[in-house]
């Protein structure tokens, strides 16, 4: 689906903000929700020893801190209490995604996955999470997904023709609910529905992943391939063959880098062919013409994406992840001559700039778990840094991403 479209005081605020939040949400959740747990299982901060690479050299101390200040910035901003009294979304403010602000699956999922990784910070975060969960439910398209955009003031889908899903959302969303089941508990059920759900109908007959629920059976699209996400469904579903679908999305990331950027490991926006093995770019003007078959703000999130997998399974299980993630992590460190700020959210194939007029901090900063991976120290260290700026205003888009990027940086992004 388009996508273009803490220290002590902190503490303290947080605390004094939960009351209130519980007590606006907790009378329309009655009934429709788990119970709420004593506590999380995995309370903020809670580190994580990654399989391969290296950490920014700045103290865990630091960086968990930097989470905390991150996150207090980004939910002030982007969690909103709505469409109805039992409900939460995440904004597109700042962005262009939907209309009036309102949420993209996209960032539902976000949030689903940043609000339990910060439970025990946020003494809210259940409520908050379950807020986000219902509006997924109350918004539902015809295969049982996310509709993928909606107004922000009708909360009513925001796109033309029937209401679809988009795969990233609905991927998200599904890691999100592992993940509360993991901290809260009580979540298991509605898991492995929305699990049964998106095997059905974001699965291609092959294994691959399709672009939306109710597109074809031939296109993909890199930024989906989260890896990491799919080897947990494995672990926690084992009525679908999830195993089948790591294997096809392993193969058409080295089919795909093998012909078309052997040195560079880079995919494009959208790749067609995807259920034969021989994917290739999808035409200029596909879905999005950014254009589609170079690297362009789908894509730029596939080193987050493959990083992130190879920190967390290591570099036998997550082998395709671990060896593509080094390739894309050298070819845009040459690109932006070690200045994050330089890595282009348009980039040809062959890791040069497409355009350099366009610049954006998620570019850069979703290199870092890339550059982790590969243990490339002066590299993470300078993305690190720059997480802590937003140098071009970025709204929703990016700093949310950096929000994710921050807790797998920080070490704070635990395996369910």
């Amino acid at each position: 689906m388009p996508r273009r479209i803490a220290a002590p005081a902190a503490r303290s605020i947080l605390a004094a903000s939960t009351a209130l939040a519980t007590t606006a949400l907790g009378l329309g959740l009655a009934g429709a929700a788990p119970a709420m747990a004593a506590g999380p299982a995995h309370a903020f901060p809670s580190h994580t020893a990654y399989q391969v690479g290296v950490m920014p050299s700045a103290s865990q101390s630091s960086r968990d801190a930097a989470v905390e200040k991150q996150y207090d910035s980004w939910k002030s901003t982007y969690l909103h209490h709505g469409c109805a009294s039992n409900e939460y979304y995440v904004s597109t403010k700042g962005d262009s995604d939907a209309p009036n602000n309102g949420p993209v699956s996209e960032g539902q999922g976000y949030g689903m996955n940043i609000v339990p990784l910060m439970a025990g910070y946020d003494a809210n975060a259940q409520s908050e999470f379950n807020g986000l969960w219902q509006l997924v439910k109350d918004h539902k398209d015809q295969y049982g997904l996310m509709q993928w955009k909606l107004d922000g003031k009708t909360c009513k889908y925001a796109d033309q023709n029937t209401p679809d899903g988009a795969t990233d959302g609905d991927l998200d969303i599904g890691y999100g609910l592992i993940l509360a089941d993991k901290q809260w508990g009580g979540y298991s059920a509605d898991a492995k529905a929305w699990l049964a759900a998106f095997y059905a109908h974001d699965v291609a007959p092959d294994g691959h992943l399709k672009c939306e629920d109710d597109g074809p059976n031939t296109d993909t699209r890199p930024s989906d391939m989260m890896l990491d996400h799919l080897r947990a469904f494995a672990a926690y579903d084992t009525s679908h063959d999830w195993n089948k679908v790591v294997q096809r999305t392993e193969a058409v990331i080295s089919e795909f880098t093998k012909a078309h950027s052997p040195s560079g490991g880079l995919l494009s926006d959208f790749v067609v062919n995807a259920n034969t093995t021989s994917p290739k770019p999808a035409p200029a003007d596909y879905q999005e013409d950014q254009p589609d078959n170079i690297v362009g703000y789908n894509s730029i999130r596939v080193p987050w994406h493959l990083g992130t997998d190879a920190l967390l399974y290591g570099g036998s299980a997550a082998a395709v992840s671990l060896s593509t993630a080094k390739l894309e992590s050298a070819c845009l460190k040459k690109e932006s001559g070690g200045n994050p700020q330089n890595v282009y959210p348009h980039t040809n194939l062959n890791c040069t700039p497409y355009s350099t007029s366009d610049q954006a901090e998620e570019a850069g900063d979703s290199v870092g778990p890339a550059a982790m991976a590969a243990g490339d120290q002066a590299w993470t260290d300078a993305i690190w840094k720059q997480l802590s700026q937003n140098p071009f205003g970025d709204g929703y888009f990016g700093e949310t991403i950096k929000t994710l990027v921050y807790l797998v940086m920080a070490g704070d992004y635990w395996r369910p």
